[in-house]
């Protein structure tokens, strides 16, 4: 199999210059093309409008006339200086792009002492400045890649340079070169991942997620996993204070019962048209996407009627829904038979199994997501919650550290290995990182 490129995230780019060039209007709006410093202005106000559309309503459901509503002009006006949302999200990601590589290029040498650890703390500060700025470019990119070829080359180009800058900071490093690329280009898909979890549970517990307490963490985890356990300097004395947790409301338990449901109902003789209805749905609404996907889609597929389709569901968001909480009930489960700490083989077995499950089922939840107004407002941050609950205990028996916030760390790390398959190298860039990065084992 082919080496996949490095993609950390949202650090997609704008053309081949990266943006960097002078903007101009757009033909046929202006004989002279060139912005003026109040061009200038209107196109970064129509970019900040963007932003916050984009992060109220996702990417798919942002339009052209909201963007230009907020920005307090016209679609022609938008039009003087992008081509469509797609360039206007591209613009975005551009701005993303530029400043995570000078984010990158600013770090000093990073090495097994605590002056490598400082400088990894303030990337993590930096990138933490960034990413709350561009949260809604961060969440939205997935949905906008998949529209957006050139966007997701240049997300690819991106994550590549800032991997390559972040790798020639290393001063040192126990770690052979064959692991060093996968090894490093998973902490910092996680690092991404981990600054969005934190968003979300730092909303609902701001006194305990704090900026300077993730940070702290964030640092901690990738500094052992680059030079090892260091009590001095990445092994804190260990904070004994869970993090509350965070109930799951009676609205997502619900839906999770009436899965359950209907789950238990297709294994009954005579229920072969639901059996088939929740066999073939998620491909069909992977495949084709939500919005392209159409009852007559799925019937077609699954071999029944319509009469059968409706008999379970009453329309497709209710199909998307149900074939939805069963993909992310399957990584729950996954999840939670994490093995106990020192059984590296297991824990290898299991992180293929995770990656392999993930993999499948995340493209379901992504659909879900991105396509409904965010069917787990109410429920996210439990939701994430419970599943750093399962984690830590992994980490109850390691005698240092903050394991409230180490457990979220791993659970970011663990989504962004699951979000695609991954080749054996990468798997075993997850092992060093699991036992090295949180576990503090040696060897």
């Amino acid at each position: 199999m082919a080496r996949r490129s490095t993609n950390t995230g949202a650090e997609a780019t704008a053309p081949p210059s990266d943006g960097t060039s002078a903007p101009t209007r757009r033909a046929p709006y202006s004989d002279n093309p060139e912005v003026g410093t109040r061009g200038l202005r209107t196109q970064q106000r129509i970019l900040d409008a963007a932003l916050q559309v984009f992060g109220e309503s996702g990417y798919e459901r942002s339009t052209l006339d909201r963007i230009g509503q907020l920005a307090g002009c016209s679609r022609v006006s938008i039009y003087q200086y992008f081509s469509g949302k797609d360039d206007v999200f591209r613009h975005l990601a551009g701005q993303v792009a530029r400043q995570m590589r000078a984010s990158a290029e600013a770090l000093a040498p990073l090495t097994g002492d605590a002056d490598g650890w400082a400088a990894l703390r303030a990337w993590v500060i930096r990138y933490s400045d960034i990413h709350a700025r561009y949260e809604a470019v961060f969440r939205a990119f997935g949905a906008a890649s998949q529209s957006d070829a050139n966007l997701a080359g240049g997300s690819a180009r991106a994550g590549e340079r800032n991997l390559a800058v972040f790798q020639s900071k290393l001063a040192t490093t126990t770690l052979p070169p064959r692991q060093l690329e996968p090894v490093v280009a998973l902490l910092m898909a996680g690092v991404t991942r981990t600054l969005d979890t934190a968003s979300i549970l730092g909303a609902a517990l701001p006194d305990v997620y704090t900026r300077d307490r993730v940070a702290d963490a964030v640092a901690d985890v990738v500094h052992r996993s680059l030079f090892g356990v260091r009590p001095e300097v990445n092994a804190r004395p260990r904070n004994n204070e869970p993090a509350p947790s965070l109930r799951i409301g009676a609205t997502f338990t619900t839906l999770f019962e009436r899965t359950g449901e209907l789950e238990r109902e297709a294994t009954q003789p005579g229920r072969r048209a639901l059996a088939s209805l929740l066999q073939v749905g998620q491909d069909v609404i992977v495949g084709r996407g939500y919005h392209g996907t159409r009852v007559d889609d799925v019937v077609a597929a699954a071999g029944v009627s319509h009469g059968a389709f409706y008999r379970y569901f009453e329309n497709k968001d209710e199909l998307v829904q149900v074939i939805a909480v069963r993909s992310l009930r399957a990584v729950s489960e996954a999840l939670a038979e994490v093995p106990p700490a020192g059984d590296r083989t297991a824990l290898r077995r299991w992180l293929r199994h995770y990656n392999a499950l993930h993999a499948a089922e995340g493209a379901m939840i992504r659909v879900w997501v991105e396509a409904v107004d965010d069917p787990m407002r109410d429920d996210r941050a439990a939701i994430f919650d419970w599943g750093r609950r399962q984690l830590a205990r992994l980490l109850r028996d390691r005698g240092f550290g903050d394991i409230a916030v180490d457990s979220l760390v791993l659970l970011a790390v663990l989504e962004a290995f699951g979000s695609q398959e991954r080749e054996p190298v990468e798997v075993d860039a997850a092992v060093h990182v699991v036992e090295h990065g949180f576990l503090g084992l040696e060897g």
